[in-house]
């Protein structure tokens, strides 16, 4: 059996090196655009596991053609699917907590997307190796530059209020939040009645590029603010 780029057997060392350098490029490719974007998971992670997997789909080859007649019933894909099941355990070590707000998503999607793409080329698949390769891509940098052109980015955000009981209501406050055009998903309030004060959490949804020094000072405009905090 000969591969369809070098023409030579699958277990010729050309081939073999064809296949892993074809890897670490898909993985060069993704991980220079996670880098762009800062992610945890960049260029050196993606190649690494895109030339792991590779490696993998490799051994799968090669154990049952060396050991054919000790084991003829040997299935090339048992510990190929081994990666795709294992590799979860390093996306989530791509995913973080910001606040409320969950990031590291899309790196998470692209690490279990390389190592399929390793397999694919480990396996001798060059063009749906690298035409996948291509469209992480495309999906990694057209269609983010089409989520911040058409859609708002907003991140979960937690905005607490104690004022003076006394002399101002929850009701003033959340109206001057509502001015700003923040989504307000949900609300809590506690009364402190020795103190004399009220806690408001408001539970919102706030665009990234907001400035909150704006909100501050409408929200301490009102008077009798204690504190405010948002995280």
């Amino acid at each position: 059996m000969t591969d369809t780029v070098t023409g030579l057997g699958i277990e010729h060392p050309a081939t073999i090196a064809v296949r892993l350098i074809a890897a670490m490029l898909a993985g060069f490719m993704v991980g220079i655009e996670r880098e762009q974007h800062v992610q945890p998971a960049g260029l050196r992670t993606h190649m690494v596991l895109a030339m792991g997997s590779c490696l993998i789909m490799l051994v799968s080859i090669y154990l049952p053609l060396d050991f054919l007649q000790m084991c003829p019933g040997s299935d090339p894909g048992r510990l190929a699917a081994q990666v795709i099941s294992g590799i979860g355990f390093l996306g989530a070590g791509a995913i973080f907590r910001f606040g409320f707000t969950v990031r590291g998503l899309t790196t998470a999607a692209s690490i279990w997307t390389i190592s399929g793409i390793g397999l694919a080329l480990g396996a001798g698949m060059y063009f749906l190796g690298m035409l996948a390769t291509v469209f992480l891509v495309v999906i990694l940098q057209v269609f983010d530059r089409i989520e911040e052109r058409f859609f708002e980015r907003k991140g979960v955000r937690i905005l607490t209020v104690v004022i003076n009981s006394r002399l101002l209501s929850p009701k003033q406050v959340i109206e001057i939040v509502k001015k700003f055009d923040i989504a307000i998903r949900s609300t809590s309030v506690t009364e402190d009645v020795e103190a004399g004060t009220t806690q408001i959490v408001l539970n919102c949804r706030i665009d990234e590029d907001f400035s909150i020094r704006l909100l501050f000072e409408a929200v301490k405009g009102l008077g009798n603010i204690k504190t405010i905090r948002i995280e």
